[in-house]
Order: structure tokens, then C-alpha cells, then sequence
């Protein structure tokens, strides 16, 4: 797993919603779906 830094947290946690896509097993992505996302200190909560 890659470590995030403070500026990738920062963003994605500013962020209300993201619209996430998922990958095939060929590579391809999935339609994005939009999910809820919560920044707690150093750890990103999606739903």
C-alpha cells in the first residue's frame, strides 16, 4: 500500500463526495460511483 502525504489527505478530505471507479481484471474501469468520504487525522473513511 502506498502512504499518502498531508497534501493528498488534505484534498481528498476537503472533498464531501468522490466519485470512485472501480478496475476490471482486464484494466478497463467500472462507471465511478459517488461515495461520502470523512478525514479523522491521518485515516480517510469512505462510504
Amino acid at each position: 500500500m502506498t502512504a499518502w502525504d498531508d497534501s493528498d489527505l488534505g484534498k481528498i478530505g476537503a472533498a464531501k463526495e468522490l466519485d470512485l471507479g472501480s478496475e476490471r481484471p482486464d484494466g478497463t474501469l467500472r462507471d465511478p460511483v459517488a461515495m461520502w468520504v470523512v478525514r479523522t487525522g491521518d485515516h480517510l473513511y469512505v462510504r
